[in-house]
């Protein structure tokens, strides 16, 4: 799927630029990979990752959001909108 919009200044510079100010060290690694599964993937319910990801939609107000756990309170969530990628965001949820 190719991303269209991102939230998150410095996860906006990591995908752009290969840039990893303003991530986590800790993160960064665990990050791209989520990235690239994103990217290879040729529609949100076909995203493959460990099971530690717990890809899942959110529910109620959040209601059509996907999220995918990065490591701790951290999670990448996003949208999709005609097969692309929109708000893609790292979330801290805590």
């Amino acid at each position: 799927m190719r991303i269209r919009s991102i939230w998150h200044r410095g996860l906006r510079r990591f995908v752009e630029e290969d840039d990893a100010r303003g991530l986590s060290r800790e993160l960064a690694g665990r990050i791209r990979r989520v990235v690239t599964a994103l990217v290879l993937a040729p529609n949100a319910g076909r995203i493959l990752g460990p099971p530690g990801w717990r890809i899942h939609r959110l529910t109620g107000d959040r209601a059509g959001t996907w999220s995918i756990s990065v490591s701790g309170n951290w999670r990448i969530t996003f949208k999709v909108d005609e097969a692309e990628i929109v708000d893609l965001d790292l979330e801290d949820y805590h």
